[in-house]
């Protein structure tokens, strides 16, 4: 797969091992011919032999300096220490089948994932939250409309940790639009991108309803029978519709989703741009946190702030398959395709311009294209230069 429109990855830097453990394995020594097999290096020292030989000095002794421990410091995969074995990485040879694949779709599986984790916190705190009422006889329940804005925002925040290296970690339709509108982000990615978004909201939708579906049968009163609409409908855990005090009014559903749709886009171009103050490197997960938890604290109360299409029509996939009866697409005149979706894409796209006009001063943006016969050379950073 060619590299164009990746986004950056997470450099990988090479540390002796010496550095990072001050009691490194003896021996380490393997053949000069690549095709043959590493040396056996000598087992360490059992335990009952360290009690027996350890010294006053050793035992009053810190751990290795440097030496970095999984999972609070990441580390090679081939760093051969004293809590980590590298099994097989030494082995010669070409990757697993799995391997190549993931290869091959690394930006679209990272994207899926995220989406995923969304939902499972997403819907996870709206199932938690709203199912459970008067829990053991006292008079509460296990969440309200706060612990939800919360429950989101985290889930964004989880979802961005672990796509945002490898592919950028969009997680939204409207994201992915905007960006390949205003930041080049090649039009041969977008819809690979989307569909991995879809997936991941049906998959992560999946995962929160086996975890609650007793409880939703108990507010649906069967096993069996699913509603979409009523007093003891459950659909709206997972996706969203207008409020009913909306009265029919779709102009000021629509108009809901698309201001909280263009916030978002507003923030994502200003968090990333590197003209701006920007966000230290590994902060940009707790950056979309305080932004969904603003977004929804602020202006989610009258559509449920989908402002992600596949958030919202991944779910709507995965209860129809669950026995929501075709009204889970249908209800209030098709509300998924044209709020979550149209609403939320045109949202974005003014909200990614309205920063594009008054701050952002790239020449990667249409807004500041290079007017034709201006001449002139463009000097263009590669990744390895944009790292350093």
């Amino acid at each position: 797969m060619s590299s164009e429109g990746r986004a950056p990855l997470l450099p990988t830097t090479s540390i002796p091992r010496e550095d990072l453990d001050s009691t490194p394995r003896a021996a380490r020594t393997a053949s000069s011919s690549s095709t043959s097999r590493p040396q056996a290096t000598p087992r360490r020292p059992s335990r009952l032999q360290s009690i027996l030989n350890t010294t006053r000095d050793e035992a009053r002794a810190p751990p290795s300096a440097g030496s970095p421990r999984l999972p609070a410091q990441p580390l090679s995969p081939s760093y051969d220490g004293l809590l980590h074995n590298p099994r097989w990485t030494v082995r010669p040879g070409k990757p697993n089948l799995w391997a190549r694949t993931r290869k091959a779709y690394h930006e679209e599986l990272a994207e899926f994932l995220g989406t995923a984790l969304i939902l499972i916190l997403g819907a996870g705190v709206e199932c938690q939250g709203r199912l459970h009422f008067d829990l053991a006889g006292h008079d509460y329940s296990a969440g309200d409309y706060n612990s939800g804005r919360f429950g989101w925002a985290v889930g964004v925040a989880l979802g961005v940790w672990i796509a945002g290296g490898v592919s950028g970690a969009h997680l939204n339709p409207t994201v992915t639009i905007s960006l390949w509108f205003f930041r080049g982000f090649p039009a041969r990615r977008v819809i690979p991108y989307i569909l991995a978004q879809i997936l991941g909201g049906f998959f992560g939708s999946a995962l929160a309803y086996s975890n609650y579906h007793h409880s939703i049968s108990v507010r649906e009163g069967s096993t069996s029978s699913r509603t979409v609409i009523g007093p003891n409908s459950t659909a709206g855990l997972f996706v969203t519709f207008p409020q009913s005090y909306l009265d029919g009014d779709w102009l000021a559903a629509a108009w809901s989703e698309a201001l909280a749709s263009a916030v978002l886009v507003c923030a994502v171009f200003a968090l990333s741009d590197k003209g701006g103050l920007g966000v230290p490197k590994g902060i940009m997960p707790i950056a979309m946190f305080l932004t969904l938890l603003g977004i929804g604290s602020a202006l989610g109360i009258n559509t449920g702030y989908a402002i992600n299409f596949a958030r919202d029509f991944g779910p709507r996939l995965f209860l129809s398959l669950m026995g929501y009866p075709s009204t889970v697409f249908t209800h209030n005149n098709y509300w998924c395709l044209w709020g979550p979706g149209l609403a939320s894409i045109i949202g974005g796209l003014v909200g990614g311009g309205m920063y594009d006009v008054c701050v952002y001063t790239g020449e990667d943006s249409p807004v500041n294209r290079i007017g034709r016969g201006q001449g002139g050379e463009i000097a263009l950073e590669t990744e390895e230069e944009e790292e350093e």
